[in-house]
């Protein structure tokens, strides 16, 4: 199989365009409240985080390092758009078996506000590369989430969800017994608590449906602009 090859260029200019996306939506019409409280959804920002996934099978663990960047594009009369870009490096082994991935991806998310909460929809497409047992492919890359955000206290937020992403050109997971699709539903919530108007920490707990006990843990940070 031909040999995939990303240039660091190429990567950083991913990067460097998700990185954009607050910038840009800081020039939109859409006005930003006063005090947006200490969630995320509806506001420009750009963050940092980590997930440790323990796994039933093989391999025993998923460590995930994920960049992602949102823009606020428009709100009126209790409905909002947002912009977001996604990036995550994903690895994992057993047996003398590595998979490394990368999936940047695109979309939009859709929100309601609420006096209760923030419930939205995520939409997003994008591209992944993989190295599995030293054979490299490549697949498009989709997700949708669903979820609700409520400020709990002044400074803290929940935000419970579930979402659907698929590679369908990978092994699952890396796994090199079946190749089958690579897909997955994850259900979880993430908290946000914020320390300042601009930095915000996150930590999250999720479970998905690969196997039976595949429980992962998530901490990060984010800021906002």
């Amino acid at each position: 199989m031909k040999k995939i090859n990303i240039t660091k260029p190429a990567l950083l200019s991913v990067l460097a365009l998700g990185l954009s996306i607050p910038a840009f939506a800081q020039n939109a019409p859409a006005m930003q409240a006063s005090d947006p409280g200490p969630g995320l959804v509806g506001t420009n920002y750009s963050g940092l985080t980590f997930t440790y996934q323990k796994q039933e099978g093989e391999p025993k663990s998923l460590r995930d390092y994920e960049f992602i960047s949102n823009g606020s594009i428009f709100k009126q009369d209790g409905f909002g758009l947002d912009a977001n870009f996604r990036y995550d490096y994903l690895t994992a082994a057993a047996n003398g078996f590595s998979d490394r991935r990368n999936t940047a991806l695109f979309g939009l998310t859709g929100f309601l506000l609420e006096s209760w909460g923030k419930p939205f929809v995520t939409v997003d497409g994008g591209y992944s590369w993989q190295n599995a047992g030293g054979v490299s492919r490549k697949s498009f890359a989709y997700a949708t989430s669903a979820g609700v955000e409520f400020q709990v206290l002044k400074d803290l937020a929940l935000t419970p969800y579930v979402e659907y992403q698929s590679e369908p050109r990978f092994y699952n997971h890396g796994l090199p017994r079946t190749n089958w699709p690579s897909h997955d539903t994850t259900y979880g919530v993430k908290a946000t608590y914020r320390i300042t108007r601009q930095w915000n920490v996150n930590a999250g707990v999720d479970l998905d449906t690969h196997s039976s006990n595949d429980l992962g843990v998530s901490a990060g940070v984010s800021y906002r602009f």
